[in-house]
């Protein structure tokens, strides 16, 4: 699609030399997530924990398939004690 705002882009671009261009909400989004962890040691620290847990879990089925259960077992507790619904 860059192809097809190219024109687009550099009248915008004379319009307002200080807009940019970004290609992909996904790399948008990863900037962004980048600029607030910059700023916030917590939630930096969140994101390298989903992504070392990501790494340990989406390796192995074995694993994946271990803490898939866990969480069904947790589920259905919390079902039985009433602490959430199913509705």
């Amino acid at each position: 699609m860059q192809g097809e705002f190219n024109g687009l882009k550099a009248l915008i671009m004379k319009e307002d030399p200080f807009a940019y261009y970004i290609h992909c909400f996904a790399y948008q989004l990863q900037q962004t997530l980048n600029g607030v962890t910059k700023n916030h040691a917590h939630i930096a620290l969140l994101f390298n924990v989903i992504s070392s847990l990501t790494n340990v879990v989406g390796v192995s089925f074995k694993k994946r398939d271990l803490l898939c259960e866990k969480q069904h077992n947790k589920i259905v507790e919390a079902l039985n004690n009433g602490d959430i619904s199913n509705s």
